[in-house]
């Protein structure tokens, strides 16, 4: 009751926390935030930068490998308490693990307080007794296991087999520490080990580091959590300095983003790319409005002003009154709307409507159009998305970003009006003169 009590008030701190400062790294990599500054987006964002999306992937797998070595030591921890009162229940088999148990742990081979230790994969500081072999025998034989099967003085091993016996019996999954090593090699081949075997070889790593890692891993077997230390400090170093705050200054401080093309797509062969075409995929929009929001915003807006001072000549030439001269109010606002807009990458209605574009396009499926609608419209304004914004518009769901935003919207407008006034007026009140 009181852990659960602790953790409503954690998350109730945390929520008043973000509605005054923007997330910081570890909050987006553990998912304590919202759209649109939430680990998927900064995931899509480092998808533009072809080396630093692998940092992220070597954190999001190293978390998986951590997460894999927390729940074997909790089973382990949990067998070694239970298992007094499941072998009462049992019959010799039992009675015979039960006495191997208690005699590794009586020659401090096994602390059932710091299970962890099996983590390090390293042979006992003194070998077992006559005793322990006896009963490590006695084990086996009860068990069916051949006396060469599992190699005597391996710790690691005969848990494994003893958590794997009760697994069959409890109908349980049980956690082994070969897929432990599995998953530990298998980050030091994605990663480490050359840029031939993976894309998502990691460069800058320092190179004792790196060799220090793959010696541990691939020749001493090892796969605790610590042996990627270094390197862990090391990418969220590299996260938190290079990576994060450019993200920030891109999703928290504007709402419409030139489109990122999906990466996924840009790899594969002509034969793949060919069947996801038949299969009535669009991963790339062919608008340049969503492909470059900015300078076609810009483009547009000094298209308006054109026509804005065209109309305003023509009104001034043909010597038309000056109330009929402040229609140009019209193609001024329009086009100062749109400089402004673009240059800043704020959208004024975007920010009072709390929406946001999308740094990657939302796939079209042909035979899903009206779930996505459903779902688009549940999100983004009935307005927005009946003028095209279901495919690139996300609600804000972080509240400091809304209200960030807002502020900068309402600047915006400000700098709208300032310059559209200026040009109204002085267009309006210039005396005319017919040619």
């Amino acid at each position: 009751m009181k852990e659960e009590l602790s953790k409503v008030s954690s998350m109730q701190n945390l929520e008043m926390i973000q509605r005054e400062r923007l997330p910081t790294l570890y909050e987006v990599l553990i998912q304590r935030t919202s759209q649109p500054v939430d680990l998927w987006t900064f995931y899509t964002f480092l998808s533009q930068f072809p080396y630093a999306i692998n940092y992220l992937d070597f954190w999001v797998d190293l978390m998986t490998h951590t997460r894999l070595c927390k729940n074997y030591i909790e089973l382990v921890r949990k067998s070694l308490i239970n298992f007094p009162q499941e072998q009462q229940q049992n019959g010799s088999t039992s009675t015979a693990t039960f006495d191997l148990l208690n005699a590794l742990i009586e020659e401090g081979h096994l602390d059932p307080e710091a299970p962890d230790k099996l983590l390090e994969n390293s042979g006992p500081d003194v070998p077992f007794s006559p005793k322990l072999n006896e009963l490590l025998g006695d084990w086996k034989h009860q068990s069916g296991i051949g006396q060469e099967a599992l190699r005597n003085e391996d710790v690691a091993l005969i848990v494994d087999e003893i958590m794997k016996r009760r697994s069959q019996q409890d109908g349980k999954p049980q956690i082994t520490t070969k897929q432990l090593l599995h998953s530990a090699v298998g980050l030091c081949n994605t990663y480490l080990v050359s840029p031939e075997q993976s894309e998502r070889y990691l460069s800058n790593i320092p190179m004792e580091t790196r060799n220090r890692i793959i010696e541990s891993v691939q020749i001493e077997r090892k796969y605790d959590i610590e042996i990627f230390d270094d390197l862990k400090n090391l990418t969220y170093q590299f996260l938190e300095m290079d990576c994060f705050p450019k993200f920030l200054s891109r999703v928290a401080l504007h709402n419409i983003h030139d489109e990122i093309s999906d990466w996924r797509f840009h790899s594969v062969g002509v034969t793949n790319e060919k069947s996801n075409r038949s299969r009535g995929q669009t991963h790339i929009s062919r608008s340049p409005f969503s492909n470059h929001t900015s300078i076609s915003r810009v483009g547009f807006g000094l298209l308006w002003l054109g026509i804005g001072f065209w109309i305003g000549y023509v009104l001034i030439f043909l010597a038309y009154s000056r109330a009929i001269r402040v229609v140009t109010v019209v193609p001024f606002t329009l086009g100062c709307y749109c400089i402004v807009c673009g240059m800043y990458q704020v959208d004024i209605v975007y920010s009072w409507f709390g929406v946001t574009q999308r740094l990657l396009h939302r796939h079209k499926n042909a035979g899903n159009d009206e779930g996505d609608a459903s779902s688009d419209t549940d999100h983004v304004p009935m307005i927005l998305a009946v003028f095209g914004g279901r495919r690139r518009l996300t609600r804000i769901e972080h509240p400091f970003t809304r209200q960030l935003l807002r502020k900068r919207g309402l600047w915006c407008l400000l700098l709208v009006v300032g310059a559209t006034a200026a040009f109204t007026v002085i267009f309006s009140c210039v005396p005319g003169r017919r040619v």
